[in-house]
């Protein structure tokens, strides 16, 4: 069944994001040029998009305060409902809850996980992260405090976390 998913673009220097939301939360944040082709069919491969600036509005608001360093926590609805496994879903949700301006490793997440086997299927449950910088998947790095990769590249992810960090004593 093809579900509608709404979206809309927000240009934040150097990007312009692609962002979608169900009718229940966003569903996925990437760069313009993604939603012809994947990744967002490989996370969501039977969605309608519709372009819907009043619906995303709120997510771009929030998203535009964040790397203004006015916002530290989203709390706009998330919707990941149809994404992946409940281990990788069950993952995202630990990841969500790291707190701003700080790291942990992938095996720090594994430890915190009743069932986790690995920190490398935790790597791999937080590369699949559909909804980037709402879901922080950029304050997980390595054991050894290198970055790792990351979907929009090493050199973005080393700029989220000094982002973080610069406004770690300013405004809530």
């Amino acid at each position: 069944m093809v579900e509608v998913f709404y979206y809309d673009y927000v240009t934040i220097k150097p990007w312009t994001y692609f962002l979608t939301a169900s009718r229940f939360g966003l569903t996925y944040v990437g760069l313009k040029g993604d939603e012809s082709v994947s990744p967002i069919f490989s996370f969501y491969p039977h969605q309608m998009l519709v372009h819907d600036p009043k619906k995303l509005a709120p997510y771009i608001e929030q998203l535009k305060e964040y790397f203004a360093g006015t916002r530290k926590k989203f709390d706009v609805p998330i919707d990941i409902s149809e994404f992946g496994t409940e281990f990788q879903k069950k993952t995202l949700q630990v990841v969500q809850n790291l707190p701003y301006g700080f790291t942990a490793s992938y095996g720090d997440i594994a430890t915190s996980l009743p069932n986790a086997t690995s920190a490398r299927a935790v790597a791999h449950a937080v590369a699949l992260n559909p909804v980037l910088i709402f879901i922080p998947d950029h304050r997980v790095i390595l054991s050894n405090n290198q970055v790792g990769t990351y979907r929009l590249g090493q050199k973005e992810k080393v700029r989220l976390i000094d982002l973080e960090k610069s406004h770690m004593h300013g405004n809530l």
